[in-house]
């Protein structure tokens, strides 16, 4: 993983995923939306998603696909509102997921050897895989019709240092972590994207208490924080779902049945009902072009792709008939919106008439076929009755 902790000087191995980290720029925090420890206040904590976690919780997809157990699940319960914290029983894992290496009596930068103290920086170690862990096994078994690279993508989501940073002040560590010159490293946050530095130290207080919680619960550690963190990812994994478009039978916010608008529910299989729609005359061909440059996505989708699809229509009287546009986060998805486009949207009655011409042809050659047939029953026929009398 390519990061370090705050005040760590150590060489870091690369990573696939790379979190966020600047100590030195970020954009200050405004008076009134802090306290005089340069803290973010209470009052101005992130506000709970649209959706309740347990309504969330509920709306994800049955899983289909069973993995051997690492512990079974305790019992837990899930709240309407922020689940519950977890407790950590063992007296030094409570502290360690709030406290820097460089608060520690023994904490020299000059030492190549590790302070004696538990850290958040040695918990975030394990936290961190435990996250990647638990994010795999739920994308692994609720959502087992994505793609690889789809579930990277949303893992990516649930585990990036600005999602573990949401959470951790949701729950109040912002008022709990003991980081040396936190205060220096705050006051030199100036850039306008904001508080970089503090939220790459909640997210590895985050991962931390994930890993004293993991640690301090025994045989039971693993599944009481997959609960937990089963529960807290659902909202945003049902509203990313429904946002990046991603087709998942099973989610009741985007497939439910009573007033589903097409244009907004992404079908996996729009251009091959398209296609199927219009194709067939003489000459009658869709061709999928992009129409604009690919862009890369900034902010909560970083390291994520929007492409654009146009789907021409030539036949039936029209020439590179421009019939629908679609975005996605690659161009098989974006086509396939730019299909839903030409059914459903200002296209629609050009696609109905294709149609409608495609069934009257296709009515027709089945009457010339079946008359065909007919006669030549007849011929077979004649040449059974002659041969008969010979």
């Amino acid at each position: 993983m390519n990061k370090r902790s705050y005040g760590d000087d150590r060489p870091q191995p690369q990573h696939k995923r790379q979190k966020h980290e600047d100590h030195g720029h970020g954009h200050k925090a405004s008076p009134q939306h802090s306290n005089r420890y340069g803290r973010p206040d209470d009052r101005h904590r992130p506000t709970n998603h649209t959706s309740s976690y347990e309504e969330a919780l509920s709306q994800l997809p049955q899983s289909t696909t069973t993995l051997p157990p690492v512990a079974a699940y305790t019992p837990f319960t899930v709240s309407k509102s922020l689940p519950p914290l977890p407790d950590v029983d063992d007296p030094v894992l409570a502290t360690a997921p709030f406290r820097h290496k460089s608060t520690t009596t023994s904490y020299n930068r000059s030492r190549t050897d590790r302070a004696s103290e538990v850290t958040y920086e040695k918990l975030e170690f394990l936290g961190d895989a435990q996250l990647e862990h638990i994010a795999s096994r739920l994308l692994y078994t609720h959502f087992p019709h994505l793609t690889a690279g789809q579930m990277s993508q949303l893992r990516e989501l649930l585990v990036k240092n600005e999602t573990l940073a949401e959470y951790a002040r949701l729950y109040g560590f912002d008022n709990r972590v003991q980081v040396q010159e936190l205060e220096r490293m705050l006051e030199n946050t100036k850039d306008k994207a904001g508080n970089k530095g503090f939220n790459k130290v909640l997210g590895d207080v985050f991962e931390a208490y994930v890993a004293a919680v993991v640690l301090s619960h025994g045989d039971e550690g693993f599944a009481v924080a997959e609960k937990w963190m089963q529960a807290l990812w659902a909202p945003k994994l049902v509203e990313a779902a429904g946002r990046e478009r991603y087709f998942t039978p099973g989610l009741k916010l985007v497939h439910d049945e009573a007033g589903v608008d097409p244009l907004k529910t992404y079908n996996a299989a729009g251009k091959a009902e398209l296609q199927k729609k219009v194709l067939g005359g003489v000459g009658v061909k869709l061709d999928y072009e992009v129409y604009k440059k690919g862009v890369e996505l900034r902010g909560d989708q970083l390291g994520q792709n929007k492409h654009f699809i146009a789907v021409y229509l030539t036949g039936y009287g029209y020439v590179r008939k421009l019939l629908g546009k679609g975005e996605g986060k690659n161009k098989v998805e974006a086509g396939n919106w730019a299909a839903q486009e030409a059914m459903y949207g200002e296209s629609k009655g050009i696609v109905e008439e294709c149609a409608r011409q495609l069934e009257t042809t296709r009515e027709q050659k089945r009457k010339e076929r079946e008359a065909k047939e007919a006669v030549e029953k007849e011929k077979v026929a004649e040449k059974e009755k002659v041969a008969e009398k010979d």
